[in-house]
């Protein structure tokens, strides 16, 4: 290069650019979204003060006892979470409990980047590595994925369905083929783990020739990465482990619909008279809402279930809109208070949770 000559460079694109890019194009999803659902004519006449009755006259019984089964969902993740680990440390179920709500905090905060924060979290209070916490994550992903399907499944073949208008019904039949589809991928997933656990010696040791491009460095942490999810999946060989850590999904996803339901139930009326199956379809298809959100705000959560409760189960849009505000409210706003205060019992601070989120470990986290 001649002495002189100017380079033009072309700034990357910076990690908060990205975010906030990512945040209106969600806000612009959701908003279309929104705008589209509240087209059809019964909903013009909707009313937020009605709106605003209906949570107002919600049974405080229901909410609460809603709220403790929310707090009840943490600490059976953080039992999951001790099965999974047993084979690699016997963890402190307190800090694998600290972690799961200062995780989800994050989450609920900042978007999906906070799901690093539990895997990072537990890495750090239990001295070991991140990488084996984040295969920890993945499996738990993997077990919750399986469960809600297995929960589809069931509440699209005996939920008490009523779908209102021909495109109601067109979607459900729709959704019946994708479940369908998504059962098969599942099926394929745990067929991988299973021959990844038979030969996992076989597939730590040494990088895949076809993955032989990447650097040195890449080659390394992949290598790293893979015994640490090989070291995970030992609880598929410790029978005792392993139950616990299906029996333990089963009570999370039924404290989960239960959830709703009891939301459902605080109104009263037409809503309080859903079933539980019919908690857990507006479940299923709230999580998938849950890929659009606005950190803080969600969006996505509430856009899904004011549209299953007014399309499947016929429900006026005032109550459908104020119970999806209270869900989000009951499964929110417990868990971000709780883990303020965790953050400040904890010494930590929301820089420290933001370094979290973005992946940057202490030392001691990466030690072999």
């Amino acid at each position: 290069m001649r002495e002189g000559v100017v380079v033009p460079s072309f700034p990357i694109m910076s990690k908060n650019l990205r975010r906030w890019l990512g945040v209106g194009i969600c806000a612009v999803v959701i908003a279309l979204a929104f705008h589209n659902l509240t087209r059809g004519e019964e909903w013009q006449n909707f009313s937020w003060e009605r709106v605003w009755l209906s949570v107002k006259d919600a049974n405080p019984a229901y909410l609460l006892a809603a709220v403790i089964a929310t707090y009840i969902t943490y600490f059976v993740r953080a039992y999951r979470w001790r099965s999974f680990l047993d084979p690699i440390k016997k963890a402190s179920l307190w800090n694998l409990f600290v972690g799961q709500i200062l995780g989800f905090s994050a989450v609920y905060l900042i978007g999906r980047p906070g799901e690093f924060v539990r895997p990072a979290y537990i890495a750090r209070k239990e001295d070991v590595t991140f990488t084996s916490q984040a295969a920890i994550w993945l499996l738990e992903r993997i077990y919750d994925m399986i469960f809600i399907i297995l929960l589809f499944s069931v509440a699209l073949s005996f939920g008490p369905l009523q779908p209102e208008t021909a495109h109601a019904r067109h979607v459900l039949r729709e959704t019946r083929w994708v479940g369908l589809a998504i059962l098969l991928v599942a099926v394929l997933i745990v067929v991988v783990l299973v021959i990844f656990r038979l030969r996992s010696e076989e597939l730590t040791t040494g990088t895949p020739k076809f993955l032989r491009f990447l650097s040195e460095r890449g080659q390394k942490r992949l290598e790293q990465f893979l015994q640490s999810f090989a070291d995970g999946l030992e609880v598929v060989e410790n029978w005792k482990d392993f139950l616990a850590s299906v029996a333990s999904t089963a009570v999370l996803w039924f404290v989960n619909v239960s959830v709703f339901w009891l939301v459902f139930r605080s109104f009263g009326g037409d809503m309080g008279k859903l079933s539980w199956l019919a908690a857990g379809l507006v479940l299923v298809f709230s999580i998938l809402g849950m890929l659009a959100q606005l950190p803080g705000i969600g969006g996505g959560f509430q856009y899904v279930a004011i549209g299953v409760l007014r399309g499947f189960f016929r429900v006026n849009p005032e109550s459908a809109t104020g119970a999806a505000i209270l869900l989000w409210l009951v499964i929110s706003v417990p868990c971000v208070l709780l883990g303020l205060v965790l953050l400040v019992h904890e010494g930590l601070t929301v820089k420290n949770i933001g370094s979290m989120a973005g992946k940057k470990q202490p030392a001691t986290a990466e030690k072999s």
